[in-house]
């Protein structure tokens, strides 16, 4: 979630992550700031300005600036349903999408084994067919944008 942190020079307090959502609560321990996803709780003496950013609003929407190399907590609410296996969690996304280096290798192997360049709308196609002994000739063709 490290995404959601914004990171600006001020010339108060040097280079700090910025993260802007409604204040959710404060005590003499914490700070906690909801944003579309969940609710980040931060130590207050990790947190070194909350602003305001519209008073006319009910929820108070503020930016938060955040001391770098700052533990903080992400909580977020899933939905829970009965199913016929054990609840879990999605994995993480790979950190290989997106991975430049990956895309150079991809690249490299494909020219070795002759494959055609990407097209200008890349797309994945699936085709698959099957014949019978009685002349029953049935396919399938699937598109997929990359």
């Amino acid at each position: 979630m490290t995404d959601a942190l914004h990171f600006l020079d001020t010339p108060e307090c040097g280079a700090v992550a910025i993260l802007t959502g409604v204040l959710a609560g404060e005590s003499d321990r914490d700070i906690r700031v909801r944003v579309a996803d969940g609710t980040w709780t931060f130590r207050r003496g990790d947190v070194l300005a909350v602003r305001s950013l519209d008073e006319r609003t009910t929820d108070r929407e503020v930016r938060v600036e955040i001391r770098l190399g700052s533990t903080a907590d992400f909580t977020r609410s899933l939905r829970i349903d009965v199913v016929e296996r054990p609840m879990t969690l999605a994995a993480p996304p790979s950190e290989a999408c997106g991975d430049p280096q990956l895309h150079r290798l991809t690249e490299s192997w494909a020219q070795r084994l002759d494959l055609a360049d990407t097209p200008e709308f890349p797309a994945t196609f699936t085709c698959a067919q099957t014949m019978s002994h009685n002349t029953s000739d049935d396919g399938i063709h699937s598109d997929s944008f990359d």
